[in-house]
C-alpha cells in the first residue's frame, strides 16, 4: 500500500470509500478514522448509527401568522363558550378532571423506583475507548441513556431465527445487564415486524401505560432494507424529551439478519454472539469507535469476542445516568 497517499483521499469519518489505489477506478477500501485498511468487506454489524427523531415534550415554537392567530382565537372562544354551557348544566361538587394520556406518550411510569435497579460491574477508570451515540443538548459530556430506575421491557419476533437464537440472546442480554446495571424484562413473543419509523409508544399493540418494549427481531434485507449489503445487524434506541428537556431512551429495536447469521452462513457462533453484543451496545447508547480492541469497533473483528475495557467503561457510564420519574 503506498505510504504517500494524497491528502484529498483522506475521509473525515470512518467508513467505506472509493479505493484511492484502484487501477481501474472501481472498488472500495475501508478507512477506520486514522488509516486505510482492507478492501475485503467483513460481515458487517451496522455502518451508520441512526436514532429516531425524539418525541418532544416541549417542541420548539415558531411564530404563527396573523391569520393562524385569528383562527385559533375564534376556535378558542367557541370551545370555551361550549364548555361553560356544559359546566352550567352538569355542575357538581364531585366533578374532577378525567385522567388523560397524551396521544404520543404514556402516563408517568408506575415502575419507576427512587434509585437505580442495579449497579454496573466494576471497571477500570481509564483505558480503552468508548463513545456515546448521543449527548444531552448543551452538555457534550453527558450521554443520552435509558432510565436506570425502571426496567427495560423487550419482546422478540423470532420468525426465521436460527435454532440457537434464544440461547444467544439471553446470554447477550445478561452480559449487557451486568455491564450496565440495567434491568431487562422479557415480555415474550410478538408479531410486530421491525420498522425504521417505529413509534416508541404503541398503545394499540402493547400496554398503554408504558412505552413500547424494545423489539428484538430477525429479518432480511428485503423486509428491512437497513440490512442490505453486508450488514448483519442494526441496533437503534428511541429517545424522547423529559420535562427538564433532557433526552431519555425509552424504547428501540435490535434487528439481526436471519440469513447472514444462520448456521449455514455463520458456523462460528462466537462471531455471531459478538455481533449481537455490538448491536445491543448500540441499543443502550454506545457508538462506533476506531479502537480495534473493542466490540464497538465499526468492523467485525475475528479475535475480539467480548466487550473490551473501553466498551465496559462506556456501558457502566450509560447505566448510571439520571432517573426520570415524569416519563
Amino acid at each position: 500500500m503506498p505510504s504517500d497517499r494524497d491528502d484529498e483521499f483522506t475521509p473525515s469519518a470512518p467508513g467505506w470509500y472509493p479505493d484511492p489505489w484502484s487501477a481501474t477506478g472501481t472498488g472500495e477500501r475501508y478507512f477506520d478514522g486514522t488509516r486505510w485498511g482492507t478492501t475485503e468487506r467483513p460481515l458487517g454489524r451496522h455502518t451508520t448509527v441512526e436514532v429516531a427523531e425524539p418525541v418532544a415534550a416541549s417542541p420548539r415554537r415558531r411564530r404563527p401568522s396573523p391569520t393562524v392567530v385569528a383562527v385559533v382565537l375564534l376556535v378558542a372562544v367557541v370551545v370555551g363558550w361550549a364548555l361553560l354551557q356544559n359546566r352550567r348544566t352538569h355542575k357538581s361538587s364531585n366533578d374532577a378532571a378525567p385522567t388523560t394520556i397524551a396521544p404520543n406518550r404514556p402516563p408517568a411510569s408506575q415502575e419507576e423506583q427512587s434509585s437505580p435497579l442495579g449497579t454496573p460491574a466494576p471497571v477500570p477508570t481509564t483505558g480503552g475507548q468508548w463513545e456515546a451515540m448521543r449527548h444531552q443538548p448543551g452538555a457534550p459530556d453527558v450521554p443520552v441513556a435509558f432510565d436506570p430506575c425502571r426496567p427495560i421491557h423487550y419482546v422478540v419476533n423470532a420468525s426465521g431465527a436460527p435454532p440457537d437464537a434464544n440461547a444467544l440472546l439471553q446470554g447477550v442480554i445478561a452480559d449487557v445487564s451486568a455491564a450496565t446495571g440495567l434491568d431487562f424484562i422479557n415480555d415474550g413473543a410478538t408479531s410486530e415486524a421491525p420498522n425504521k419509523e417505529r413509534d416508541p409508544y404503541q398503545p394499540a399493540l402493547y400496554d398503554r401505560s408504558r412505552w413500547a418494549p424494545v423489539l428484538v427481531a430477525w429479518s432480511d434485507e428485503t423486509s428491512f432494507p437497513d440490512l442490505a449489503g453486508n450488514i448483519a445487524g442494526v441496533g437503534e434506541p428511541l429517545a424522547v424529551y423529559a420535562k427538564d428537556n433532557s433526552l431519555v431512551y425509552v424504547s428501540g429495536q435490535v434487528v439481526f439478519d436471519r440469513v447472514q447469521l444462520s448456521r449455514a452462513k455463520a458456523p462460528d457462533r462466537g462471531a455471531v454472539r459478538a455481533i449481537m453484543l455490538h448491536e445491543f451496545g448500540h441499543l443502550v447508547g454506545l457508538d462506533h469507535v476506531s479502537d480495534r480492541n473493542e466490540i464497538m469497533f465499526s468492523e467485525e473483528q475475528t479475535k475480539v469476542r467480548d466487550y473490551g475495557v473501553g466498551d465496559r467503561r462506556g456501558l457502566a457510564a450509560l447505566g448510571t445516568q439520571s432517573c426520570h420519574p415524569d416519563l
